[in-house]
């Protein structure tokens, strides 16, 4: 009997830590939250015609925001001090603050010929954009792989 209840422990522990790898992420204020990607999701890039790269990543969530207007960057970790630009911009929600709105969209991102390879660590960050001042709130960065397919 003791082993079984040992044996679903460690695996209640398992599961639990697997899950925090995997689970929603919310902005620290809560009005931001992100359930797809997962951390860690895999990006695959796809060289096109003019020696760009594309790549796309899903997103699912919600988000109180005003006029209903979510933002997102996303990035490709060259060094520990160096970010490249794979995109940004802004899409809608299904409803405005002080609603919470849903959205499902798919971002492309874009990573330009003279560029490196976008290969290795990148972080899609999803955000408030203030009215106020311009700044980011409300923040939540997604760890990504990106890696380089057929």
């Amino acid at each position: 009997m003791r082993r079984s209840v040992v044996a679903v422990l460690v695996l209640v522990v398992v599961l639990s830590v697997a899950g925090c790898s995997s689970g929603p992420m919310e902005s620290r204020e809560g009005n931001v939250k992100v359930t797809l990607p997962v951390r860690q999701e895999t990006v695959t890039f796809v060289k096109q015609a003019d020696g760009s790269w594309k790549g796309s990543v899903h997103t699912i969530g919600s988000a109180r925001a005003f006029e209903a207007t979510v933002s997102w960057q996303a990035t490709q970790q060259l060094s520990p001090d160096l970010l490249a630009s794979l995109g940004q911009g802004n899409f809608m929600t299904s409803a405005g603050a002080p609603e919470f709105g849903t959205f499902d969209q798919t971002l492309v991102l874009v990573d330009a010929a003279s560029n490196p390879v976008p290969e290795g660590k990148g972080t899609l960050r999803i955000f408030i954009t203030s009215m106020k001042d311009g700044s980011q709130q409300d923040i939540v960065d997604i760890p990504l792989i990106l890696r380089v397919g057929q």
